[in-house]
Formats: structure tokens, sequence, C-alpha cells
């Protein structure tokens, strides 16, 4: 069964689809754009249940022939793209790149790409926009809302009818959207991907597609038409990456996506349907499908491809390029794969075809994946770059806590963190504490503990330094879970009772690269509650003071880390990717100029000095001196590279980090005053 067609809304998916790509194009004005998709989710519930509801109505509805239906819509179009992008990723990424493109197929295949990306996407992960397949989280939300969805329905229709199906959905819908605005500041990537975070927006219009309606006047439906444009319009030049979002700030797009479907029921000929109605608009909206699947990996892989994001006019290109590929895509591949008669009109060949489909796109990536390669080949040097970014160790693999949902009692056990013979009784001699920067530095320190016939102990939550007074705001994290975490390594700390406590972070987040991003607040500080760049160091300086004069109250001896020089780009994929470009020059990658590096370090590394001299039996020792000699700091020494991105050593960092004789003597010295005068280090 079908419905009569609304060239409106065909207009409005235009809206949707130029929305995002545009927010994607990294065009100045369209910060916001990303609430497309938030749109498209209304759109397709809307329909969708329209559907559903006249069929179950009637008497006619399959479960079957629905997925045999969105197979036919989804599946022609988007297998197509992905082989596509298979191809050109082959020909362009690096073999490690390949490696983690290949990585992503199978969750796209299979539609679990929003389950895949917000665990991949985190602190070590690759960026957002090196990941040509990204996109297809939102098609995976939808598909696993339409997994459950049509059963719900159905089972609420038989017990109930519509007043029951339309008052469990909307209950379903108001705790979708609780959950979400309770988790959005905490865990926003959560509240961004999955399902669960997302559903009420598919209800929304699913809800819209089943509610009888009073009659609206024609006047009062187009201006309600007006305010539902204004709802999208808005957001789509005020919102940005600092707006918490989803939540309730998905409320406006949403709603405005409603209110115009309403109003083009009720107001056919008002002023926003006629504009939606336009040919353009509408041919926009027609091939919007296929331009969101198109526009994003073509985009990501041309940036890769020159080393670089593309300018306004180069992504305009790409976008018109997309466009027309986009209606070619309507023309020769889903309009004739969608109609009920393709492939004979035989249900059950369309549904083996899917499934065929989904198999192949599987064994392609394990093929690609055990290959661990692309079509041309790297240098040894080039090699040895890439592998760089796995030069973790299995301490900094496993022992951070993740801040997800974090609690208490999921603090990571001494004996999986620590290395020494104390390790299986819970106790150790030194503890190295503080963000992924501890985790980096930790295993050259413990490796120098573990010699001396101690125990070193690994304390790690990414992005949370290791510092109390205050909180650790980022964008989309109110540092609640950080500082809950702070706590409870402080009350370790008074029971294990270490001789020593190392401090490491990345303390230049919190001094010269803060601002509305990453900030320290603190109400103990006179105006201390501001995110931006002063306050944040002000509150720096408040919290390392406070810091190690209680860690030194309670016993043990206090080391703080200056921070190591931080690279942009990252030395050793900057020579990977000069490698394989063959374009040379891989050498001025792996250093720069003291001065350079100072200007990001230097205003921490002086506050933890100074706060250092200020209390015995607390040292700084600044990092910057093993990695920097005369005027210029280097990131490593032939194919030993000593950091795996712009600012986390490897494990080769680390261990090179520890063979420095100054840092040697600054531990032992901690460990003797603090009781191991046993203790020694071989130089």
């Amino acid at each position: 069964m079908s419905l009569a067609y609304r060239s409106d809304i065909d207009g409005l998916r235009a809206i949707a689809v130029g929305s995002v790509v545009l927010f994607h194009a990294r065009i100045p004005p369209f910060t916001g754009g990303y609430i497309g998709v938030d749109v498209f989710f209304v759109i397709s519930g809307f329909l969708i249940t329209s559907i559903l509801h006249q069929e179950m109505t009637a008497g006619t509805y399959s479960l079957v022939d629905f997925y045999d239906r969105r197979i036919r819509r989804i599946f022609p179009a988007l297998f197509l793209m992905m082989a596509v992008t298979t191809l050109f990723a082959a020909l362009i990424l690096m073999p490690r790149q390949m490696q983690g493109y290949a990585g992503t197929l199978v969750p796209s295949a299979l539609f679990f790409a929003n389950i895949h990306f917000e665990g991949l996407l985190n602190y070590f992960g690759p960026a957002a926009d090196e990941v040509p397949l990204l996109h297809l989280w939102s098609l995976a939300v939808e598909e696993q809302f339409y997994i459950f969805f049509p059963l719900v329905l159905f089972v609420l229709m038989k017990l109930g009818g519509r007043k029951l199906a339309v008052g469990v959905l909307a209950l379903i819908a108001l705790g979708s959207l609780a959950y979400a605005e309770s988790i959005v500041e905490s865990e926003q990537s959560a509240a961004f991907f999955l399902l669960q975070s997302r559903a009420w927006e598919l209800l929304a219009g699913s809800l819209l597609a089943m509610v009888t309606l009073p009659r609206l006047p024609e006047k009062a439906a187009s201006w309600l038409g007006i305010a539902g444009a204004l709802a999208i319009v808005v957001p789509v030049f005020a919102f940005g990456k600092e707006t918490v979002f989803p939540g309730l700030w998905a409320l406006p797009p949403v709603l405005g996506a409603v209110a115009i479907i309403m109003s083009g029921g009720f107001a056919p000929n008002g002023v926003v349907a006629r504009v939606l109605s336009l040919k353009g608009m509408v041919y926009v909206g027609r091939i919007s499908y296929a331009l969101y699947l198109w526009h994003w990996p073509m985009l990501v892989l041309i940036a890769i491809w020159k080393g670089r994001h593309t300018t306004y006019i180069e992504s305009g290109i790409v976008i018109l390029v997309a466009g027309v590929i986009s209606g070619l895509s309507l023309k020769y591949v889903e309009a004739p794969l969608r109609r009920g008669s393709a492939l004979g009109g035989r249900r059950l060949m369309r549904i083996g075809a899917g499934a065929c489909a989904i198999l192949l796109t599987v064994g392609v990536a394990l093929a690609l994946q055990k290959v661990g390669r692309g079509v041309f080949p790297i240098s040894p040097l080039g090699a040895a770059a890439e592998a760089a970014a796995d030069d973790r160790s299995a301490f900094q693999r496993r022992c951070n806590n993740n801040a997800r949902f974090w609690t208490p009692d999921q603090m990571q056990p001494i004996a999986l963190c620590a290395t020494g013979p104390g390790a299986a009784k819970g106790s150790y001699d030194v503890l190295v504490w503080g963000d992924s920067h501890a985790g980096a530095t930790f295993l050259g320190l413990a490796e120098v503990v573990e010699k001396m016939g101690l125990t070193a102990r690994l304390q790690t939550m990414a992005g949370c330094p290791p510092l109390v007074g205050g909180v650790a705001r980022q964008e989309h994290n109110n540092g609640n879970v950080c500082a809950s975490y702070v706590n409870a390594v402080m009350d370790e700390i008074r029971r294990v009772k270490p001789k020593v406590v190392v401090l490491v972070s990345r303390w230049s987040l919190w001094t010269t690269r803060a601002g509305n991003g990453f900030a320290l607040v603190s109400d103990e500080v006179p105006g201390g509650a501001a995110r931006d760049r002063v306050s944040s160091e002000r509150v720096f300086a408040h919290m390392m003071e406070r810091t190690v004069t209680e860690l030194h109250t309670m016993g043990p001896q206090v080391i703080v880390l200056g921070q190591s020089p931080e690279y942009k780009p990252a030395p050793a994929g900057c020579v990977a990717t000069r490698e394989f470009n063959l374009t040379g020059g891989s050498e001025a990658c792996m250093s720069q100029p003291l001065a350079k590096a100072v200007k990001f370090i230097g205003p921490a590394n002086e506050v933890i000095a100074a706060t250092a001299s200020r209390h015995p039996g607390v040292s700084a020792f600044r990092m910057a001196d093993i990695f920097c000699r005369d005027d210029r700091c280097t990131a490593g020494e032939g194919t030993r590279f000593f950091y795996v991105d712009g600012d986390h050593l490897s494990v080769t960092g680390a261990r090179h980090a520890a063979e420095d004789k100054a840092l040697r003597q600054t531990l032992m010295q901690a460990l003797a005053a603090g009781g191991a005068t046993t203790a020694t280090a071989n130089d």
C-alpha cells in the first residue's frame, strides 16, 4: 500500500540533506547543519508508520513485504557506494588506514555502524573526518529501529488498536528523550550514536502519522509551517560544536519537521509547502538518499589524498560531482530496483540478492583485513612510522578507567595495572597517576621501578587531569565523572600509602589550549566558573597547589612531570604520509624549534616548577629536557619514533625517557625520601 505523494516532503528532504552536506563541507555559516539527520529521522518515521498503519488497519500487513521494501529502497545505492568507496580507498589509503577502513565495512553492511563508531571514535581512535563510512551511523539507527518497530506496532494494534499504540509509543518516545537528556553531558557520544537516545526522533514522526488531529484552518496551518521552518533553519546557523546535542536541544528541529509535515497536510498551498514543492527542491529531495551516501566518503578520501581539508571551492566541486552521481544513481540504480517488478518480481530473489550483497561485503572486508594493505606499497621507513601508531603498552590499553558510566566500584584493580612484587598483594611503592599521558609514560618508569625490586601502579582516565580542587570541563562532558574518579584515587592513596606519586598529564589542555572545549573550573577561585583560557590557567595553578599539598600531607613524595613537547602534524603520521606519497622531506616531520614547543607547554611547566619549589617533598621534572637539546626538539631517531600521535609518547618514547639519568635520579631521590632507602637503579 502506498501513500499519496507529497512534494513538500521531498522538499523537506532537500533541506535536511543540504544542511548536512554543507556542514560536512565545513562551510562556516552552517555550523549546526548536523540537525538535518534529525529531520530525516522524523520524515522516515512519518512515512513508514503511515504505510504500516494503513496496512495493519486494512489487514494487508506483511512483515516480509516490509523488509522486501526496505531492501529495495536501501540496498542498491548503499552497496554500490560501499563498493566504489572501497575501490578508491584501496588506491588512496595507506596500509594501516586501509586496515582501519576494512574494519568499518562489516558494521556498515550489517547495520550496526552506530554502535561500532560510538566505540571507535574514542580518545585514541581516528578523527571523525578520517572515517569514510562514518555517516552510515544514521542509517544503522534507522534500520535497528525498523527491526523492532513493525513488530511492536503490530502487537499494540492487535491488543488495543490505535489509541493503545499511540499511548505506548508516546511513553517510549518520552523515555528515549529523557534518557538522551540524562546522558548527553556525561556520555555525549552514546547520546549521539545509539538508538535508545535517538528513537524518540523517529517516533515523533510515527506519532504524527497515527494521531487524529483536528483540521487546522489553512491560514493557521500556513503559519505553523513558517514556525516549523524557523525551528529548523535557525539551529542550522545557531548551533555548533559547543551545543549540548542531541537531548532537549534536538527538540527544535524535530518539532520543526513535525510542524512542516502537519502544515503541508492541512495547507498544501501555504508558503512553506509551496517553496518546498519547487521543482529544484523536489529533485534534490528525490536524490537526497544517494547524495547523503556519496558526499561524505568523497570529501573524506579527497582530503586524505590531498593531506589537508578541502577548500570551499574544492568542497563545492565535490558536492556538485556527488550530486551528479546521485542523479545517475536515482535514474539507473534506485528507481529501477525500487519497483516491485525488480528482479522478475520475485521477492525471494530480491531478499536473496540483499543477503548476497551483505555476505560479499563481509567477505571483502575479511580479505582486506587479512591482506592488511591497499594497492600501493609503502617504504620500510613509512611502515615503521605507521607501526608507531600502535606502539602502546598493554598497561595503557587495558588500564584506562573508561569514563563511560564509570563509578568508583569499577576502578581498574591494582593486580591488573601494576608491575612488581607487590602487585598481586594489592600494594605498590610508586603510583603513576594522570590522564592518557600517564598511560603513555607508565611503562618506562615502571620498568625502572621493577628493576629496583619495587612495585609501580598505573591510575589513568583519559582526559582527566590528576588534580583536586576543581572540575575538568570538556565540550560535552561536565567533568563530574572525572571528579569522582580523582576522589577515588585519593582514597586509594590514603589506603595503600605509596612512597611516591608521579603526576602526569597533558597540562596544555588546561592552560595554553584551554577554552570552551577544555577548561578547569572551580568555585574555590574568584571568577573560576568561566570557561576560558585565562580563568582555566588561574584555576590550574590553584588546583596544582591544592593537589601537591594534600598528597604530601597524606605521606608520599610527589613528582610532577612537566609535559613533553607536542607536534602538529603527528611526527609518525607525517613521515608515513610523505613516504607513501613519495613527496620526500620526511626528516622535517621529526623535529621542531624549542621556542615553538615552549609556547604551548611552557606556561604549565612554569606553574609546576613554582609550585614544587614551595613544597618540600615535591619535585618537578621537565620532560622537555629529555626530548629537546639546544634550540630543537626531536620526536625520534631513525626508525625509532617517540610518539604514537602528536602528544602521546610511544612505548619507545617512554623507554627513551626512562633512560635519562636526571629523571632516574629524581625518582631515586623521591623513593629514598619516601623510605625506600635500599632502592638502587642501574644507569
